[in-house]
């Protein structure tokens, strides 16, 4: 891992920067012709509103680059999740999110596997939408593998999960 980032809870400062991240790639995702948070309402499903109650909880991660001075990657981490009917003590990712032009989602998924190894977890779990194949490629590619299918409301996701060595 790089020793330019730092990986830590979010602060109250750093909501609003979080979410302008999530904004960000929403825009990305319009440009590039992907149908995902663009076209589902996701900042209104998931308003400033909802990152300020999750870091509150100590639920929201970032990772801030020392060299830049500013966030580039976050998530939210839970001990729990519906969506997952094995109750395999495990880590959950949701509403991950990382820079444009960057590798710091990488970096973020080593330390969020770091943290679950700490909380004693088997797994780091995550979703990602069923349609985006580039998406479950790019998880694939950093160990994780497809163990199931999810659907909540319209969202039908890819269940991906990563042994905690």
């Amino acid at each position: 891992m790089e020793n330019r980032y730092l990986f830590r809870e979010a602060e109250k400062i750093d909501v609003k920067n979080v979410f302008q991240l999530i904004l960000e790639r929403m825009q990305w995702m319009d440009k590039k012709a992907i149908t995902q948070w663009n076209s589902t309402h996701y900042d209104q499903i998931y308003p400033l509103s909802y990152y300020e109650a999750k870091r509150e909880a100590g639920e929201l991660f970032v990772l801030w680059d020392t060299c830049h001075q500013e966030i580039v990657s976050a998530g939210v981490l839970l001990e729990q999740d519906e969506r997952w009917s094995d109750s395999s003590p495990s880590l959950y990712l949701h509403n991950f999110v990382s820079k444009l032009s960057s590798n710091a989602g990488a970096n973020f998924l080593k330390y969020a596997e770091l943290l679950a190894k700490q909380k004693q977890k088997q797994f780091l779990r995550l979703d990602c939408a069923i349609h985006n194949s580039k998406l479950a490629s790019y998880y694939e590619k950093l160990g994780f593998q497809a163990v199931g299918t999810c659907k909540e409301g319209d969202y039908k996701g890819i269940l991906q999960q990563k042994k905690i060595s």
